[in-house]
């Protein structure tokens, strides 16, 4: 039986750049030499790169960016990571919005933080929830370590937030004294017109954290992620660096391939992932258009589907699996594990056609869960 996945923040595999990975690994081996492979890379990882990741953000969010401000990562988790390990301790409180990252949860768990959701809608976090949950906080003589946020082409949710809606988080976290985790995996897959400016990019040094990665464009195997801070911040982060540092091998070769077809790439990629999103979008209209609601991303790898309320979310699961179309449950994303209607699909991995076979199983699984067929033969 053929396996349908829509699962992992995965692209499209066709877009990986063989060939000119191929050529910019003997340009960068023959340049750099034994010398560069044979030491340890250090915490902040290669210069190129880092200049690489410091350009891009110039080029993106009109701001400069000191490379000695950035650090490489094992993709994006590993810069999640250290930022938990440096500011949170069991106990403390961390906030991030209702419906978030499966990933960045599980660590917070793992770090036996108190995670509190802060109600997400169509722009994202919303400011009204967190300054109420902020001043509650307060009046208890209590203040978060962190404010977790995907404000660009949000997972699972695929919503922006504005730059109204920026503007006043910062004034927030100012207001309150609360550092921001601003997560911006997904920044470089935008479909329709420009993000607005980071956070990163407006807040005063030190306010935000930023974390970014090439694994969303190029492959999560490169494990090639980043964050940014200033001094001291960067220091407290790298504290509990205990790796080495990256892989000075793959840092080379990406960034020997990146500081000469960044942006080409990424057109070439958001035209594939495009099509991908248009071709999903079609299937489920086609499929389910009487029974299912979906929010059309803007950019990004996901879109978040919603099921009918009373569906039986364990038989749509078991079904799914059982007919190998793997997509991810809503319950994953939810701070409280609730029980969601809803169903997270990763659109850029499978080939289109499987795209639209996969939607035709899965809309069978979703009639097959509904109440007036449960338990029929």
């Amino acid at each position: 039986m053929r396996e349908y996945n829509f699962t992992g923040g995965m692209p499209d595999p066709g877009s990986f750049p063989i060939e000119g990975l191929i050529e910019a690994a003997g340009r960068a081996l023959r340049e750099a030499g034994g010398e560069t492979l044979v030491r340890y890379p250090g915490d902040l990882g290669n210069i190129t790169l880092r200049e690489v990741a410091a350009k891009r953000f110039k080029e993106s969010q009109g701001t400069e960016l000191d490379p000695d401000d950035i650090s490489i990562t094992n993709g994006s988790m590993q810069a999640l990571e250290l930022v938990f390990r440096a500011y949170v301790e069991p106990g403390d409180i961390v906030l991030t919005e209702t419906l978030s990252y499966m990933g960045t949860l599980g660590l917070l768990r793992h770090a036996k933080a108190e995670i509190i959701g802060v109600a997400n809608d169509e722009h994202g976090m919303n400011m009204d929830a967190l300054e109420e949950t902020l001043r509650g906080l307060a009046a208890q003589g209590k203040r978060p370590k962190l404010i977790n946020t995907v404000p660009i082409n949000h997972n699972p949710t695929g919503m922006n937030m504005t730059a109204e809606r920026k503007r006043r988080f910062i004034e927030l976290a100012e207001e309150y004294d609360v550092v921001i985790l601003e997560d911006e995996c997904y920044g470089d897959i935008y479909f329709e017109g420009d993000p607005p400016p980071s956070l990163y990019s407006q807040a005063p040094p030190g306010r935000v954290i930023y974390v970014a990665t090439f694994s969303k464009t190029v492959g999560p195997g490169v494990r090639m992620g980043y964050l940014s801070a200033p001094q001291p911040v960067m220091g407290r982060l790298m504290a509990n660096r205990w790796d080495g540092g990256p892989s000075a091998l793959a840092s080379l070769i990406l960034a020997e391939y990146l500081r000469h077809h960044f942006w080409d790439h990424i057109r070439e990629t958001n035209a594939i992932v495009r099509e991908k999103l248009s071709t999903l979008l079609t299937a489920l209209d086609d499929n389910l258009g009487d029974m299912i609601s979906y929010i059309a991303p803007t950019g990004g790898l996901f879109a978040w589907t919603s099921v009918p309320d009373d569906t039986d979310m364990d038989r749509l699961m078991t079904s799914l699996d059982e007919r190998q179309v793997r997509c991810t449950r809503g319950q994953a994303f939810s701070v409280e594990q609730e029980d969601l209607a809803n169903v997270r699909f990763s659109f850029a991995y499978p080939p289109l056609q499987d795209i639209r076979d996969g939607v035709e199983v899965f809309a069978d699984c979703v009639r097959a869960a509904q109440p007036a067929t449960v338990g029929v033969a």
